[in-house]
């Protein structure tokens, strides 16, 4: 009946059909593993792993935020921050480190971030890059020694 409408014959009308089924196919298959790894780290949060114990991970948190430009590729900045429990449970300051994984991966960045009261937060990266989604983990939290004063 679409081919009568369309004025194709019933043969050129199935294969327009079945062409554009195939592109479409071509399609979802390309973005498919695109879009899983999109929604597979939009799901993960941002959470201590095994080497952070429960209580110290209430300490940092690791933010979400908007950024022109990581609006731009479709994700948000991340950003690394001291929480109020963590400044009362060390005043000097944390030792953070975070680890980056990469389309699921983790990849070899493991960074060192000290978080104080005049340093509370250190921005990451954006969670969606040009090449692919990525996020953070928590790796080790340790308190920062008092300076001892004069």
């Amino acid at each position: 009946m679409v081919s009568k409408h369309l004025g194709l014959s019933r043969q050129s009308g199935w294969l327009c059909i079945s062409s554009v089924v195939s592109l479409l196919a071509q399609w979802a298959t390309m973005m498919l593993p695109a879009v899983a790894c999109v929604l597979a780290a939009a799901s993960l949060p941002a959470r201590a792993e095994e080497g952070v114990a429960s209580n110290e991970a209430t300490w940092v948190i690791l933010e979400e935020t908007d950024d022109s430009l990581c609006l731009a590729h479709g994700g948000k900045l991340i950003t690394l921050a001291l929480t109020d429990s963590g400044q009362r449970a060390a005043p000097a300051g944390l030792e953070v480190w975070v680890d980056r994984w990469f389309m699921q991966v983790q990849t070899a960045d493991h960074t060192r971030h000290q978080l104080t009261a005049e340093h509370p937060s250190q921005e990451l990266g954006c969670s969606q890059s040009i090449a692919g989604p990525q996020h953070w983990t928590l790796s080790t939290i340790k308190r920062l020694p008092e300076q001892a004063h004069p």
